[in-house]
């Protein structure tokens, strides 16, 4: 596969895979089947003004992308993706990847620093491959279309291309960093499979979140963790609490350890960590709440120092199973 800057008898082409895309997958395209079929000397101009790019299998062209500059001058530095699309059969193969990094090449060539885009909030497909590609979402653009009648969201991305993708961290007891996602991906579902009623949030909830959303919850919650061989075996971690007011306290969350790794005393390591780091930040207080029939956390939690204060009625519930949690605390500020 190859791509390349598309050329005025690449038109016909370009026509008849578009048509395709917006066939099979309407809610990508800004334009309707009938609009396209009119807008020829639009296409035209376009693939003329070195903004088009295709992809091709050999002598065939199975995917397109546009890469528009803006021109003002306080504006010159960033340039906006779209259409992107590629046919289904080559979709999972990597040709999106070839795409999108030649049109970065291109992007950094002409002098630009940012790549903008806009896609569906809800089409969680392409905004993972974005995620993966560096594309962090910066906010909603409410009712940005409405298609049939019916308003949908999108979410504006941006790529700085003056950064490298984000990259894993190293083995050992470490903050984890959005560079993490994958691992972290991999274990935060592991943890909501084995443990559903011990976590705040479910499988299906993290199942579907996007690579960039993943990213920004790493960004976001000082999320700790033992990493061996590129794989994490426990994590502990914790957050401000919102406010002027309450900033000083900190919440605890995602305590867990993999079944292999039990028993090496990580979350005892990692509790301290974290209570290092909240102190570090400011906190003088950690509070987490756990389930009333979870013993094995509870003698845990004890044993790093928490005391029980109080108890949270039907706190939870998961699919029906309602059940009571118990507030937990950690003074900071004291010997």
């Amino acid at each position: 596969m190859k791509a390349r800057v598309l050329q005025a008898e690449d038109l016909s082409a370009l026509a008849e895979l578009r048509l395709e895309g917006i066939r099979r997958f309407p809610h990508a395209f800004l334009l309707t089947e009938a609009e396209a079929r009119k807008s020829d000397s639009h296409l035209l101009g376009w693939v003329t003004s070195d903004n088009a790019f295709g992809l091709f299998d050999g002598k065939r062209l199975i995917g397109f992308a546009g890469l528009r500059g803006l021109h003002a001058s306080m504006t010159q530095h960033r340039a906006h993706l779209g259409p992107f699309y590629v046919t289904p059969e080559h979709q999972g193969s990597g040709a999106a990847d070839v795409l999108v990094s030649f049109l970065f090449d291109a992007a950094r060539a002409r002098g630009f620093t940012q790549v903008e885009l806009f896609v569906a909030s809800e089409n969680t497909r392409a905004r993972s491959f974005y995620g993966r590609n560096g594309f962090v979402s910066t906010g909603p653009v409410p009712n940005a279309v409405i298609q049939d009648g019916v308003p949908i969201d999108d979410l504006f991305m941006v790529r700085d291309l003056t950064r490298d993708l984000l990259e894993p961290g190293p083995d050992g007891m470490r903050r984890l960093t959005p560079g993490d996602w994958r691992a972290f991906r991999s274990i935060r579902l592991e943890m909501l499979e084995q443990a559903p009623t011990g976590f705040g949030s479910t499988h299906a909830e993290w199942a579907e979140k996007a690579p960039d959303q993943i990213m920004a919850w790493l960004e976001e919650i000082h999320l700790w963790a033992v990493v061996e061989g590129g794989s994490i075996r426990a994590t502990t971690g914790w957050h401000p609490m919102g406010g002027a007011v309450t900033r000083h306290r900190g919440h605890v969350i995602a305590v867990y350890t993999t079944p292999d790794a039990r028993g090496r005393g990580l979350a005892a390591q990692l509790l301290t960590a974290v209570a290092d780091d909240a102190r570090a930040h400011g906190a003088i207080q950690l509070e987490l709440d756990v389930g009333a029939e979870n013993t094995a956390a509870r003698a845990a939690y004890s044993a790093a120092g928490y005391r029980e204060v109080g108890s949270i009625p039907r706190a939870l519930n998961h699919g029906g199973h309602i059940h009571d949690q118990l507030y937990m605390v950690l003074p900071l500020d004291t010997a």
